[in-house]
């Protein structure tokens, strides 16, 4: 249970900061937006290293997670205004390149270091780094000086659009598919599949390894065949190869599945935020982009959940 309250603690504060950052990068700028978001997060990683006891963990987990939710949608405002509408999708495919190659150096590097520093010390370690990161990010980073920006109001949000809850909807599957795999997946893979934790490690970082090469090609399919037909081909890919997946077919076709599931969540990410600019208007990319991604952070708390639950009840994870 409170393993889980970790979890969710990140995702209850990235969830409630997508707007404010959102509105945030709109006024004053992504450089500084994102800079700020990469400092915050690595001072709350580095105290989350000296928490002593449960409560405060999660508290500095809710932390992480509201003050590092300004990392993703300002990112995408800097793409919308350095790049047009014919090479924004190839351009947040390299740029989410990031987080693939992050995860997999994540996985690896952290559990080494608690080997010989502790879990306190290897996050503390990670805290310090990432405070470095930060001051990187505000130098280095150029917002685009010509582009007009404007805050954007509640009222402004296109609630009466169709599209805006469509792309809603899709961003609620995309990235509560996606972290239902990785809260999910180990357990699925040591108990259903008999995997050692080696195994497991392995099919994880080929889950990741498949989002570095799925991110930009999703980028650039969009740019060339348009974000709709890329959103759909990638969405039934899912649907899909989840389906398989619960067939328990193993050895290298059960490695295969796991690459193709991290294939076709990836390859629709970029063209999901891609598509915002020219629907709504690059001015506000931020914003929209915001409320979008608060949709896909309830995905992340809500569907992971509702697969415990539902194997909890049915003892089977297929069913889920």
């Amino acid at each position: 249970t409170w393993a889980g309250a970790l979890m969710s603690g990140y995702f209850v504060g990235y969830t409630l900061g997508q707007i404010p950052w959102g509105i945030i990068s709109d006024k004053y700028g992504s450089r500084k937006a994102m800079s700020l978001s990469v400092l915050g997060i690595s001072i709350s990683t580095l105290l989350f290293g000296y928490s002593s006891n449960l409560v405060m963990a999660v508290a500095f987990r809710f932390l992480s997670g509201l003050l590092g939710a300004g990392i993703f949608v300002p990112g995408v405002k800097l793409v919308s205004s350095w790049f047009n509408s014919e090479e924004r999708g190839t351009a947040l495919g390299l740029l989410n390149i990031g987080g693939s190659t992050g995860m997999i150096f994540a996985s690896w590097v952290v559990p080494v270091l608690s080997v010989s520093l502790s879990w306190r010390g290897s996050l503390r370690l990670m805290g310090v780094f990432g405070v470095g990161s930060a001051v990187f990010c505000f130098y280095f980073l150029k917002d685009r000086n010509q582009q007009e920006t404007r805050q954007l109001s509640l009222k402004d949000i296109p609630i009466h659009v169709p599209s805006f809850w469509y792309l809603s909807i899709i961003q609620f599957i995309r990235l509560g598919a996606y972290y239902t795999f990785i809260a999910w997946m180990p357990l699925v893979l040591k108990e259903e599949y008999g995997l050692s934790i080696l195994a497991t490690s392995s099919a994880m970082s080929i889950l990741n390894f498949a989002g570095i090469l799925s991110n930009p090609l999703g980028g650039m399919a969009a740019d060339r065949f348009g974000e709709k037909r890329v959103l759909v081909a990638g969405f039934f890919s899912l649907m899909l190869f989840i389906l398989l997946f619960t067939f328990g077919l193993g050895g290298p076709v059960l490695y295969l599945l796991v690459f193709l599931l991290g294939w076709s969540i990836n390859f629709t990410r970029s063209p999901s935020f891609s598509i915002i600019p020219g629907l709504f208007g690059a001015e506000t990319a931020g914003s929209v982009s915001g409320v979008n991604n608060t949709f896909a952070s309830f995905g992340a708390l809500v569907l992971p959940f509702v697969l415990g639950y539902v194997r909890d009840m049915t003892q089977s994870y297929a069913i889920g």
